[in-house]
């Protein structure tokens, strides 16, 4: 069976890998670069824009796969065309979300302007029905159906959440990039690992879906680490970082449908810990100075990392390990 799966995971790696030295000669071109401040940790400008690699890496290979495996387009098109809608519903909301990333990137975007353009992106895929239907809690494997409104209200917080949370801990090399390939990889293996609970063949086909989407994510992130991991020769910027957090917040979404239970209330939580804690703190840590919440500041969790004497790298690496644990823990309880 995994032999599915890893030439999705091989042709997403070579296409980014193709694609990534044009981005950062293109960011170059047209100065879509990081350039050094007293809150940033490199020293030299970086050309931004590597989300646009990783973004044409995914795409490409689930075209290359629809047209040439028959299952997979059966998949999509089953129950109405459950899945396929799902997948274009996340294909036009990252789009956009991209699109208002690589403009922040380059131009620079207000604070209430990119959450704008969050919000727009996930009222895109709500229209397409990539939204919480309800939670299944742990243990006791009880599914509770939420209200259609509070069904809306949850996804979009959500959504949100992940999207700032990889934007936040996006600030040393291979660090948001990492978290995030760890996380593609535990969504597969509990998608891929654990069968559904009812056993039905529509259970089969999302948990089928979840693998494939992860897995070729992965790919895709894997390509991108060659080159951002230290010294980065790139940056995801903006408009990769809010790429990555759209996809992860939709996979624990389609993950977690009725009938599933691969994907329960906790285990999304723990697999994007460490964005999620960040977040979380930095909300906090904002209010309770009466700053604003979009102000940037150097309290993040990598920040004071380096602030106890770790080198970066050492850091990323620590961050990795805490990742990968509570990933197993999430799989492990799944």
């Amino acid at each position: 069976m995994l032999n599915r799966y890893l030439p999705l995971f091989f042709v997403s790696f070579i296409i980014g890998t193709f694609f990534i030295p044009k981005i950062i000669r293109l960011a170059i071109k047209y100065d879509a670069v990081d350039k050094p401040t007293h809150r940033k940790v490199h020293r030299k400008i970086i050309p931004l824009w590597g989300g646009v690699a990783i973004y044409l890496s995914f795409f490409l290979t689930i075209g290359i796969y629809f047209l040439f495996s028959t299952y997979f387009r059966d998949s999509l098109f089953i129950n109405s065309f459950f899945l396929g809608k799902k997948l274009l519903g996340l294909f036009l909301g990252s789009t956009f979300l991209l699109l208002v990333g690589i403009i922040d990137d380059k131009w620079g975007l207000p604070p209430k302007i990119k959450l704008l353009g969050q919000i727009i992106a996930v009222i895109i895929i709500l229209l397409f029905d990539v939204r919480i239907l309800g939670v299944t809690f742990p243990f006791v494997n009880k599914y509770i159906s939420l209200p259609y409104f509070i069904s809306v209200f949850v996804t979009l917080i959500w959504v949100v959440t992940i999207i700032n949370s990889i934007n936040f801990i996006d600030g040393l090399d291979g660090l948001a990039g990492g978290i995030a390939f760890i996380s593609c990889i535990s969504f597969f293996i509990i998608a891929f690992f654990k069968p559904p609970l009812s056993g039905f063949l529509f259970a089969n086909k999302v948990s089928y879906f979840i693998s494939v989407i992860s897995i070729i994510l992965g790919g895709g992130l894997l390509a991108f680490l060659r080159f951002n991991f230290m010294p980065a020769k790139i940056f995801m910027g903006d408009c990769g970082s809010q790429f990555l957090g759209l996809m992860l917040a939709s996979l624990s979404i389609i993950g977690s449908f009725k009938g599933i239970t691969a994907i329960t209330l906790f285990t999304p939580v723990l697999i994007l810990s460490i964005p999620i804690f960040d977040i979380v703190f930095a909300v906090y840590r904002r209010i309770k100075k009466h700053a604003p919440i979009s102000k940037a500041d150097k309290s993040h969790i990598h920040h004071r990392l380096l602030a106890i004497g770790l080198t970066p790298k050492q850091a990323v690496i620590i961050l990795y390990i805490i990742s990968i644990i509570f990933s197993s823990i999430a799989v492990i309880l799944s």
